[in-house]
């Protein structure tokens, strides 16, 4: 009798001490399943642009400026010398809200300024038209004592950085070529579509920009680089483009990567 009283009390402690357990295991934070990691290929625009040769060749044999080289090669980012620089002029009335009127003699230059970027705000549009993968406003201001009240009008200075897309063919050897550079004026004859607007101009630009990169002489993966554009209403526009291609090293010369890292790496 007295073993079955003992065996009973410590199946019994067996049971209690098996539920506390149970209840403490449920009590316990359930752990995340551990993250997948992406692992990014070499063929990805990221890792291309972490691997690429960040320096550059001059006809001459000397180191391009790494703005110049940033310019023409890195297009996973807007950088600070890939820009469309634009003077053009615009109504004050189109700058005001619904409902506002223009502000006394005094104060147009102040409001000029603020609403600057409105008169930007079209322009991004013709980039991505054109050969821009992606556009956006850096800067927009009022150009000084330029408002004009009988007229109601004001000059402003626009800068526009914008992206190129890498395209399908990969870079040749850059070890192996110069980066050449060349500024081409792109002032279309009187009467030429692009007198209209600023928008208008700006296409036209760009347009001659791309055949510029097609002319005899210009060599491989021609870029535009940056871009001027000064439009007046009802007068032709004067654009000038700086474009830059790659050309096969000069016969007889020879480069070696730089000693020391270039900004960037």
């Amino acid at each position: 009798m007295l073993r079955l009283l003992i065996g009973t009390g410590a199946l019994l402690m067996a049971v209690g001490f098996g539920a506390a357990g149970w209840q403490y295991w449920q009590s316990l934070p359930k752990s995340e399943p551990v993250a997948s990691v992406e692992v990014t290929s070499a063929d990805t625009p990221a890792a291309k642009a972490a691997t690429r040769q960040r320096w550059l060749i001059s006809p001459s044999g000397g180191l391009i400026p790494q703005e110049d080289v940033r310019a023409y090669l890195a297009q996973e980012a807007f950088v600070a010398r890939r820009t469309v620089q634009m003077t053009l002029q615009a109504t004050l009335a189109d700058l005001l809200a619904e409902g506002e009127k223009l502000p006394d003699v005094e104060y147009l230059q102040v409001l000029a300024d603020i609403r600057a970027p409105r008169v930007a705000e079209g322009l991004c549009a013709v980039m991505r038209q054109s050969f821009a993968t992606d556009c956006a406003v850096n800067a927009a201001r009022v150009v000084e004592d330029s408002v004009d009240p009988a007229a109601g009008t004001a000059q402003f200075r626009v800068e526009l950085v914008y992206r190129l897309a890498e395209g399908a063919e990969d870079l040749p050897d850059l070890a192996a070529h110069v980066l050449r550079t060349d500024v081409v004026s792109l002032t279309p004859d009187a009467g030429v579509v692009g007198e209209a607007s600023a928008e208008a101009a700006l296409e036209v630009a760009l347009a001659a920009t791309t055949g510029a990169c097609t002319a005899e002489g210009v060599g491989t993966l021609c870029r535009p680089m940056r871009l001027t554009v000064d439009w007046l209403p009802g007068q032709p526009a004067q654009s000038w483009a700086e474009i830059g291609w790659l050309d096969p090293l000069p016969k007889g010369m020879f480069v070696a990567p730089p000693l020391t890292p270039v900004s960037g790496e």
